[in-house]
């Protein structure tokens, strides 16, 4: 997998790539298990049809999770060992169902970019846009949790970002969800063999 789309996006989010490994702050460290444990929740509990239970306790929904940093240190050989077998794993999935990954990758990857309005023609350099220039000269709507919309080089491009009071990004009005629906092909059943 290639990691270009991930890297802009982090760009266009406001957020930095490691140029090397580091354990980060407490808040990216929350974050990144955030995200690496919410989507494998939600392929375990609503693609695969699993609910994992702890404790006794099953887990049903993937974004009910909170998360806390520990007392010890992150140590940097789990990280690279852990999200390697997560790694090794999930291709292991793809293979053992089917899944064309790399192409939903790609998809979802693109799809994720579309957070992001980039707005042709812009001279006016990077800065946060007055409200009365929020519709980015395309008829763009924002969230109503939305209050700042700024904008952003890329590369040779701007993007319009809008993000909420917590500095999320939040999607615009021509953000549409992807569509993988194309992926899925059935394959005929396979024939009994006689013995």
């Amino acid at each position: 997998m290639n990691d270009e789309k991930i890297r802009k996006f982090l760009k266009l989010a406001g957020q930095s790539a490691a140029d090397s490994l580091s354990t980060g702050s407490a808040e990216l460290r929350k974050l990144g298990a955030q995200l690496l444990l919410s989507e494998v929740l939600e392929y375990v509990v609503y693609g695969l049809g699993v609910t994992p239970v702890i404790d006794g306790h099953s887990i049903t929904k993937p974004d009910d999770l909170h998360y806390e940093t520990g007392e010890d240190a992150p140590d940097k050989l789990e990280m690279i060992d852990g999200l390697a077998d997560v790694a090794y794993t999930m291709y292991w999935n793809s293979v053992a169902f089917g899944v064309p990954l790399e192409e939903a990758f790609e998809l979802v990857c693109d799809n994720n970019l579309e957070k992001f309005v980039k707005l042709s023609n812009w001279n006016d350099g990077e800065r946060e846009l007055a409200l009365e220039e929020w519709h980015c000269c395309c008829a763009v709507s924002w969230p109503k949790e939305v209050v700042q919309v700024s904008a952003v080089k890329v590369e040779n491009d701007f993007y319009a970002v809008g993000r909420d009071e917590r500095g999320k990004v939040r999607k615009p009005s021509t953000y549409q969800a992807v569509d993988l629906n194309d992926l899925i092909v059935e394959c005929p059943p396979k024939k009994q063999v006689n013995q």
